[in-house]
């Protein structure tokens, strides 16, 4: 099992860098492409909501091990997200429904030093896109 964990700048740049990141952990142990592209998107996701609504400071840490990766991000804000119903031609407000819909689980608790939130959610190989085959490429 591989746990490692990386600082974040609070600031909308550290969405990408959290991507590529977790990305890069995890990848050996989540080796389908789908999967890989169920990580990125709800790594993307919940590092968004700790920018725009949380507050610093900003972490990801990943615990993997072969075919389970566990990713979790965590903000100084104790606030925890909220699914909302967004109209359809909205542009934002979905990552709670969408970590929902496509995390084999997830769920929130207060960071160990009580000062924020640590959203977390796993991702199992072979976990794709509703309705897409978890085998196919792209």
């Amino acid at each position: 099992m591989t746990y490692v964990v990386l600082d974040l700048p609070f600031r909308r740049s550290a969405v990408g860098v959290a991507r590529r990141w977790v990305l890069d952990a995890c990848r050996v142990h989540l080796p389908d492409a789908a999967s890989q592209q169920v990580l990125e998107l709800l790594t993307s996701e919940l590092v968004a909501n700790a920018v725009l609504h949380g507050s610093p400071p900003v972490t990801v840490a990943v615990t993997s091990e072969p075919g389970q990766v566990r990713v979790e991000v965590g903000d100084g804000s104790g606030d925890r997200p909220q699914r909302r119903e967004v109209a359809p031609e909205a542009t934002g407000g979905r990552g709670v429904a969408l970590v929902d819909l496509l995390a084999k689980d997830w769920g929130v608790h207060p960071r160990p030093d009580g000062s924020g939130k640590v959203v977390w959610f796993s991702c199992a190989a072979g976990t794709g896109f509703p309705g897409r085959p978890a085998d196919e490429d792209g």
